[in-house]
């Protein structure tokens, strides 16, 4: 999609704005980071970080067995908001460091400059600064200061925009992605700096019904094509840590299969399709084999995940029925990409563009 001068702008003060409308009880908010980071040390475990800020309209909300309040509606003025909420991370650097950043914060939005700033134990933010983003983040001695610009001539990176009501009424979830930014910084501990770079991927979210189950990737290829799924699903996987302590894979219902590969090489998005196939196996970290087809061709994948961080929220509703829903993200790479035609005939392969880098996300249960 090619968007006007005032479509971008409208999509850009997306991020930096919360529209009253969907002030209403139980929404929820996220604006998060995933940055994935060169390791030439060992390339099959590229260094990753996932940051995000997030505030829910609730009186409170448990995560990972912490209780977390929100005592004061979000304050809306004319070119800002200000809200309590949290900001949570982990960092994967060859060990994960689940909950490196697991607080409550008071968080604050401006349009002018545009930004997010969060006033915690551990000052973060991230800012546009000169047509690019910056995002800071301060853990004690370590400080991560990454520098993302994004390529106005690749449309693939473009902003991405979608709005789905899967309930009657008023109840939608909402997603503004930037599809892929180049990464450069620093890494500062104790004084001494390490430059970095790679890519990453941000993505801001609003929820207003019950949190299905999901699988979602996003994932970037050396050689700069794009490759992301999204499956939300209700059925036996809602059970899990609701009623059963037991994972039940089969007989979900999909609730909008989605999986988009947007290739460098063809300078298209090669490959659009529903009905997506995936597949877990049960030991160590998980390997998810991805498949799907369209009209003219096939394509399957591997998701090959090599860490794991999770959050598990739980929440009161009615004053007695507690909701459990947990959500796994894995630092991944793609393996044995292929698009074959319909007759057997390979179009694209890992042997052309290489393993790509990103996250992957299986969550079960829900919240309600």
């Amino acid at each position: 999609m090619v968007y006007s001068e005032k479509e971008k702008k409208e999509l850009f003060e997306k991020i930096w704005s919360i529209n009253p409308v969907d002030d209403r009880k139980g929404t929820w908010w996220w604006w998060f980071w995933l940055f994935f980071i060169d390791n030439p040390k060992n390339p099959e475990k590229p260094h990753q970080l996932m940051i995000l800020w997030s505030t829910k309209n609730e009186k409170e909300i448990i995560c990972n067995n912490r209780v977390f309040k929100f005592p004061h509606k979000i304050n809306l003025k004319k070119s800002n908001a200000i809200f309590d909420g949290v900001t949570a991370a982990w960092y994967f650097d060859g060990k994960m460091h689940e909950a490196y950043l697991l607080e409550e914060s008071k968080i604050t939005l401006t349009k002018k400059p545009y930004s997010l700033k969060a006033d915690s134990a551990n000052k973060t933010s991230f800012f546009e600064k000169n047509g690019k983003f910056k995002v800071i983040i301060n853990k004690g001695k370590k400080k991560f200061d990454f520098d993302l610009k994004f390529d106005e001539t690749n449309e693939f990176t473009k902003p991405t925009y979608s709005k789905n009501n899967y309930f009657k009424g008023s109840l939608s979830f909402s997603a503004l992605g930037l599809p892929k930014s180049d990464l450069t910084g620093n890494i500062s501990e104790s004084g001494k700096k390490k430059k970095i770079k790679g890519s990453a991927y941000f993505q801001h979210v609003i929820v207003n019904a019950p949190s299905p189950s999901w699988y979602w990737g996003i994932f970037h290829f050396p050689e700069g094509s794009i490759l992301s799924y999204f499956n939300p699903h209700i059925g036996p996987a809602v059970l899990k840590g609701n009623g059963t302590n037991k994972f039940i894979g089969k007989g979900n219902i999909s609730m909008g299969d989605d999986l988009s590969f947007k290739s460098k090489k063809t300078g298209k998005k090669h490959f659009r399709v529903k009905k997506v196939k995936i597949r877990k196996n049960s030991d160590g970290f998980p390997v998810f084999a991805v498949s799907g087809e369209n009209k003219n061709e096939k394509i399957s994948f591997e998701v090959d995940c090599y860490s794991e961080a999770y959050w598990e929220f739980e929440k009161k509703s009615m004053g007695f029925l507690k909701s459990k829903l947990r959500y796994n993200e894995y630092p991944a790479k793609i393996k044995n990409f292929k698009i074959r035609d319909k007759k057997g005939n390979s179009l694209l392969s890992t042997k052309e563009i290489g393993e790509g880098i990103g996250n992957a996300e299986h969550s079960w249960g829900f919240l309600i």
